[in-house]
C-alpha cells in the first residue's frame, strides 16, 4: 500500500432496472425484415438514407416512446423512467441479444429507477494479481442501505404503472399475454420478489468520489488529482459522490471536459 485512502472501491451505485415482457399476437410491422445484420433489408434502408430523416428501425435507438414520472408524489424529483422497446428484453446476460433477433412479437416495458438510496456496494482486491477479477458487490435493497424498502416499492409502482398502459392492448387483443413477471404475479410482494431477483443494473459508479480536504472517503480533489499521489487522476463514473441523473453517459462526457481543462491548466 503506497496510499491509504479508505474510500476506493466504497460507495458502490447503480441504478435498478426490470423488464415487464408481454407477448404480442403479429410480429411487428416495422421489424419486417429486421435480423439485425448487415445484409437484411432494414440496414440496406438505413445505409441508404443514414444522413436524412428515415423512418428505418436501424436509425433509432430502439425505444418507442418513455415517461418520466414521480415512483410516488413525495419524491423529490422525478424518479422512473419507463420506456417500451418492440424486443423481448430481460437484461443483461451472455446471449442475451438473442431474444431480441429471434423474437420480434414483444413488447418489453424497462422500468428504470433513478436516485436511488442504495450507496453501500463495493469493489475489492482478490489478491495481489492484477489478472483476477476483484469482488464486485452491489449489495442491492436493504442488503446495502435500510430504507423502508423505498427502492423497492418505488420498481413496483414503476411495474404496476407499465401494466395499466399496456391493460387496453390487453382488451383490444393486440397483447396475448404477459410473459414476465406474468399476470399471476398481482401482489405488491409477488412484485417485489420478482424485482428483488430480476432486476439489473450497468451503470455502476461512485467508487473513487471527489470530495473536500479532510472528508474521510473522499478520494479525488476537485481536479480529479488522487490525494496524496502525483501525477495521478482519475476521470471515470467512479468519481461522482452520488450516481447522476437518469442515465450517466453525458455526465460521464462532462467530466471528460472539465478534466481536459484541469490537465491543461496544470501545464
Amino acid at each position: 500500500t503506497r496510499i491509504d485512502l479508505p474510500g476506493v472501491g466504497k460507495n458502490l451505485q447503480d441504478r435498478y432496472e426490470v423488464g415487464v415482457v408481454n407477448r404480442v399476437k403479429d410480429d411487428w410491422g416495422i421489424l419486417k425484415g429486421a435480423q439485425y445484420k448487415n445484409t437484411d433489408t432494414q440496414y440496406a434502408d438505413w445505409l441508404r438514407t443514414k444522413d436524412k430523416y428515415t423512418g428505418s428501425v436501424y436509425g433509432t435507438n430502439g425505444a418507442v416512446l418513455a415517461v418520466i414520472k414521480r415512483s410516488a408524489n413525495e419524491r423529490s424529483l422525478p424518479d422512473l423512467f419507463c420506456f417500451g422497446v418492440l424486443a423481448d428484453f430481460r437484461g443483461y446476460y451472455p446471449g442475451y441479444s438473442k431474444r431480441v433477433v429471434e423474437r420480434l412479437n414483444c413488447l418489453t416495458w424497462a422500468v428504470l429507477k433513478a436516485h436511488t438510496n442504495n450507496r453501500a456496494g463495493y469493489v475489492k482486491l482478490k489478491s495481489t494479481n492484477p489478472l483476477e477479477r476483484p469482488e464486485i458487490n452491489f449489495r442491492y435493497f436493504a442488503e446495502g442501505t435500510p430504507d423502508q424498502n423505498e427502492d423497492l416499492d418505488s420498481v413496483v409502482e414503476g411495474v404496476r404503472f407499465v401494466r395499466d398502459l399496456t391493460r387496453p392492448l390487453i382488451e383490444l387483443g393486440v397483447v396475448e399475454e404477459e410473459e414476465s413477471p406474468g399476470s399471476e404475479m398481482t401482489s405488491d410482494e409477488q412484485i417485489r420478489d420478482f424485482v428483488r431477483y430480476q432486476s439489473w443494473g450497468h451503470h455502476a459508479s461512485c467508487t473513487c468520489a471527489i470530495g473536500p480536504d479532510g472528508a474521510s472517503d473522499a478520494v479525488l480533489d476537485s481536479n480529479f488529482r488522487v490525494r496524496g499521489a502525483k501525477g495521478l487522476r482519475v476521470v471515470d463514473a467512479s468519481v461522482f459522490p452520488r450516481i447522476p441523473g437518469f442515465f450517466i453517459v453525458s455526465a460521464v462526457y462532462m467530466i471528460g471536459e472539465k478534466a481536459a481543462d484541469a490537465i491543461l491548466a496544470d501545464r
